[in-house]
This record gives structure tokens, sequence and C-alpha cells, in this order.
């Protein structure tokens, strides 16, 4: 694995069930997974869009977002 967010073939591979470059990107292309070649011809795929293809919602950190008012009068 490159990172946390991007996923190699050996992220990929035991997912798709595919070990060969052409079959891994033909899976990924059937299943509507967007991905970019790397410099040595294997794909590279964001988690976040392996996530969403396969239903995983985004997770409630918590995190509470208000709404705020801005005061336009006060930018210069």
């Amino acid at each position: 694995m490159i990172g946390t967010d991007i996923l190699t073939e050996d992220d990929l591979r035991p997912i798709a069930g595919h070990w060969r470059r052409g079959d891994l990107m033909d899976w990924l292309r059937s299943n509507s997974i967007p991905f970019v070649v790397a410099k040595n011809g294997w794909p590279r795929v964001h988690r976040k869009a392996l996530e969403r293809v396969l239903g995983v919602k985004p997770d409630d950190s918590g995190i509470e977002v208000k709404e705020i008012d801005f005061n336009f009068g006060a930018v210069k």
C-alpha cells in the first residue's frame, strides 16, 4: 500500500479476485471504479472511490456542522 488513501494492485487483487493486470483493470471498469495507471502499468484507486462503489457510507465523525452568519460589511 502506498498510503492510506491510494490502493495498489496488492490491495486490489484480493478484493477483485484477479491477479493479472488486464483482468484487474477489466474488473475495475466493469464495476465503474475510477482508476489511474501508474508508471509500472498497474492501476491505482483512491480508497473513497472504491468505498463509494461498494456502498460504504461516510462515517459520522461526531463533528457538528453549524450554520455561520458572515458579516460581509466588515470585509474591506
